[in-house]
């Protein structure tokens, strides 16, 4: 056993050299890459019709690379899907990323062959991070649980495209592959509850020490798995050392996580999208995650009140500051440029470079002025649960506004998992925690514009039964934690007669 950690550990050390490399110069990281995405470009349509060739500095770059969202790119995309190559990147992509997104219907985001390994070594950052810093070694001699979607593919044009999970999933090495479960066969059942129940099985036969999940669906498999196997966790995996959790803010969740994880373990976040890992938790028990640098992403930074005015703060990774909420800007090796990817994120500091997602720059509820942002209702619901010895499995708030005339509320469709003794109270809470986040909310309650929140109970596996309706039962599938319109809510609503 000495012989293995010893071997665990020099290869723990020589990966993580990377990172060092990356935290010892991080200006310097991204100021390559800028130009080296540049240089690559430039005889692409995208780089000749932005005069990639008179690009010298960041300045040349902001003037000739507008910001765009999804749907502004989308020709060029569309140019991409007909069979052209040479459009956004040199050649034509790999794969195409499949993904609703929370702000747009579909969106086909192109994947080449080099921004591959913004997933598949990125997605290396946090385990290795942890082991490195924290001289843990035990969780690597397992077998990881890796909840991605189906391994199903489609084809556009020559082109395989699926949900980013499964062309990483695709496309890791062979050695991963033995480590990672499940298999391509168990991820290619199509029926997602016998998927769950095949899980179960195999991982039920293995030594899992780690899991990769987003909460949601890591309680859809936990809750399975007591039902079927009548087991507590430690009893099946006694040996279990790190969940490293995506997709959203994972504390609402974690009082319904630990009782079925009745265990210590460690719990490290990272950053996955569609157009590459973006950053990973660098410190134990802490929350904040280092931005990945050197790993095919060059960033761009605007501070969120500026956008859509006529001077937009637009920034590199040298001048961001501490506490501004930023709209976050990729530009990648996969042809993104200037793409606003609709995430909203703060610097906790910089050097080293250490974020906090708070929220969507579409996810927020401002029918009545009062802009009630994501992360003020992700804060004020985890603190009313703990209050209330509740615990939450999923929640979506939306403004609802009735052509009665009686006053509009907000309203929060929530599934608990452990449900409150007295809904009211915790209702009563929950407002006062809301408006204690934001004026401006508190305003428009006291002087009677709107009715203090209403809650509308969810029942259980509720939002997995509408995903499931909706035919969106893909594992990155993410219910929207605040809506400013109340097209989800309603649909909510109808699909589960509430």
């Amino acid at each position: 056993m000495k012989l293995v950690d010893s071997l665990l550990s020099s290869f723990v050390k020589m990966k993580y050299k990377r990172v060092e490399g990356m935290l010892a110069d991080p200006i310097a990281c991204q100021q390559e890459l800028m130009r080296s995405f540049v240089e690559e470009a430039k005889h692409t349509a995208f780089g000749k019709d932005h005069a990639f060739d008179e690009i010298h500095t960041y300045e040349d770059f902001k003037q000739r690379v507008p910001l765009r969202n999804y749907e502004q790119l989308l020709p060029y995309i569309e140019r991409i899907k007909s069979g052209e190559k040479d459009v956004l990147w040199k050649g034509r992509p790999a794969f195409f990323g499949k993904t609703s997104g929370t702000t747009s219907n579909t969106k086909y985001i192109p994947v080449t062959k080099d921004s591959l390994k913004n997933h598949i070594g990125g997605g290396q950052y946090a385990p290795l991070t942890y082991s490195h810093k924290n001289n843990k070694l035990a969780f690597l001699k397992g077998k990881s649980l890796f909840f991605s979607d189906g391994h199903f593919f489609e084809e556009i044009n020559g082109i395989k495209t699926a949900p980013i999970s499964t062309i990483g999933n695709s496309c890791v090495p062979w050695w991963y592959k033995w480590l990672r479960l499940p298999s391509d066969e168990i991820n290619a059942i199509p029926d997602y509850k016998e998927r769950i129940e095949a899980m179960i099985d195999l991982a039920e036969a293995n030594d899992i020490r780690i899991i990769v999940a987003m909460p949601v669906w890591l309680l859809v498999f936990l809750r399975s798995l007591k039902s079927k196997t009548g087991k507590d966790f430690n009893e099946l995996f006694p040996n279990f050392q790190l969940l490293i959790l995506s997709g959203m803010d994972y504390e609402p969740f974690m009082p319904e996580i630990k009782k079925y994880i009745n265990m210590p373990f460690d719990v490290f976040e990272t950053y996955p999208s569609t157009e590459g890992l973006l950053a990973y938790q660098d410190r134990l028990n802490e929350r904040g995650m280092q931005l990945i640098l050197n790993n095919g992403i060059f960033f761009e930074f605007v501070a969120v009140d500026t956008l859509g005015k006529e001077h937009v703060d637009r920034v590199s990774l040298n001048d961001v500051k501490p506490g501004v909420n930023y709209a976050l800007v990729l530009n990648t090796n996969a042809g993104l440029w200037g793409y606003i990817n609709g995430d909203t994120v703060r610097f906790k500091s910089v050097f080293p470079h250490r974020i906090e997602i708070t929220g969507r720059i579409a996810q927020y509820i401002s029918a009545f002025g009062e802009h009630v942002t994501v992360e003020e209702t992700e804060k004020s619901i985890s603190e009313t649960a703990a209050a209330c010895s509740a615990t939450i499995v999923e929640y979506t708030v939306a403004p609802n506004i009735k052509d009665d005339g009686s006053l509009p509320y907000h309203e929060w469709f929530i599934e608990f998992g452990q449900t409150p003794d007295n809904m009211e109270e915790f209702a009563r809470l929950l407002d006062i925690q809301i408006c204690a986040r934001n004026f401006s909310y508190k305003d428009v309650v006291m002087h009677k514009a709107i009715e203090p929140l209403k809650i509308t109970v969810v029942p259980k596996g509720g939002f997995e039964t509408y995903l499931k309706a909706s035919g969106k039962t893909g594992l990155q599938q993410k219910v929207p934690h605040a809506r400013n319109d109340y097209q989800f809510a309603g649909q909510l609503k109808k699909v589960l007669s509430i």
